[in-house]
């Protein structure tokens, strides 16, 4: 009996470590509905802003990877090149939160922007964690509803599947 509740004991702990990683059906879904109201037709100029915004943050905090994105004009955060980059990242993230519900379809997605940021030189594994913290610190100033829990357990996800190839 005391070995079994040792093996319950382990089963329960691996299993609360693994929930706090796992983006889970109904993080997906709050996910989801989130990012639909925050992406809805009504607010489409906000997208340039928000994406200005998670970039403001991660250069504040990490200003050398600033040079990461000079091909894009990143010295004119207002430059037609800048802006454009800030609609791919959020148009690419809000493919990816509409793709959450159906994985291999998510993966392959995720596989083709593991391959894209892999080609350019000097992105790191450790440049998506510090994007993931900026678009933490800036999502719950976009919603008055946001869930921390389930949008970094998703972002997260997300974020370290396309650093996956990533050295």
């Amino acid at each position: 009996m005391n070995t079994m509740l040792r093996v319950l004991t382990v089963l329960l702990v691996l299993g609360a470590v693994t929930a706090e990683d796992c983006c889970s059906s109904e993080d997906r879904h709050e996910l989801q509905a989130l990012w639909k109201e925050i992406w809805s037709a009504a607010f489409t100029g906000r997208r340039v802003q928000v994406a200005q915004a998670v970039f403001s943050d991660l250069f504040e905090r990490d200003p050398a990877s600033k040079n990461l994105f000079k091909r894009v004009n990143v010295d004119d955060m207002n430059s037609p090149e800048f802006r454009a980059h800030c609609i791919r990242v959020v148009n690419g993230l809000d493919t990816l939160i509409g793709l959450l519900d159906d994985t291999k379809t998510l993966k392959q997605q995720l596989d083709h922007l593991a391959d894209q940021h892999a080609a350019r030189d000097g992105i790191t594994a450790a440049h998506f964690d510090e994007i993931a913290n900026s678009f933490a610190r800036v999502m719950p100033q976009v919603s008055g509803c946001f869930n921390p829990d389930a949008w970094n357990r998703c972002f997260n996800k997300l974020a370290h599947a396309i650093a996956a190839k990533l050295h």
